[in-house]
């Protein structure tokens, strides 16, 4: 099997695999891959942010900076297998990956960390590179304790954490929190290892109120991540 077909079979089993997803929003998963007007208006904030003495729960969290540009409305590449919703469109990152975003939110780096953060908002949705994990569960794992223990997460609960059959190994882990601002905020991040060499997270931050209507959006923008290097 050559390396193209060989992705695309596991970018099906991506579309497919990821049960725990699904059961995010009930009855309303497969809709979130087509045009439908959103339901709330935007939430605002300040996302999963840190002030001073408290580290910041994950990375894009502070305002965008200065040379943050907003994501541009581009066609739809020609093998797009679905629409997505109103206000969204194909990005290409020069990263080396491709993702569903949202247009005119504002995106920048953050060392291997490609933010999209929603303009005077709360919504944040990053994408960052890395090396392959041997247990991606093991390292989420990891993490959550390495956070809870820094006090990065007060008010800290877990929804899941849990192994994912997608591309070369992954694993989800879902919660919530309080930000530094007090509000409560809920966030999803997904790993997965895309090469034996390469791992990819893609985390959706959305406030915990609007979190039932933002959970559709992840559906899309997992389905819709391809790495193209």
């Amino acid at each position: 099997m050559d390396r193209k077909a060989g992705r695309r079979g596991r970018l099906i089993a991506w579309g497919g695999a990821a049960t725990a997803v699904a059961l995010l929003v009930a009855g309303g998963v497969t809709a979130a891959l087509q045009h439908r007007p959103d339901e709330r208006t935007p939430p605002s904030g300040s996302g999963g942010g840190a002030t001073a003495g408290r580290p910041a729960a994950f990375a894009c969290a502070t305002p965008p900076p200065p040379t943050a540009t907003p994501v541009p409305s581009t066609p739809p590449p020609k093998d797009a297998r679905y629409g997505l919703r109103d206000g969204w469109t194909w990005h290409d990152d020069p990263t080396g990956f491709r993702i569903a975003a949202p247009v005119g939110w504002a995106r920048w780096t953050e060392g291997a960390v490609t933010c999209f953060r929603e303009p005077s908002g709360a919504r944040v949705l990053s994408v960052e590179a890395g090396p392959a994990w041997t247990d991606p569960l093991a390292h989420l794992r990891a993490e959550e304790t390495r956070l809870v223990d820094a006090e990065a997460l007060p008010g800290y609960r877990k929804v899941d954490i849990s192994t994912l059959d997608v591309f070369d190994g992954g694993a989800l882990w879902e919660c919530s929190w309080e930000n530094a601002a007090g509000e409560r905020v809920h966030s999803i991040r997904l790993l997965a290892n895309t090469s034996a060499a390469r791992a990819y997270t893609v985390s959706w931050l959305t406030k915990e109120f609007d979190w039932q209507v933002n959970a559709a959006y992840f559906v899309m923008i997992r389905q819709s991540f391809t790495p193209t290097l």
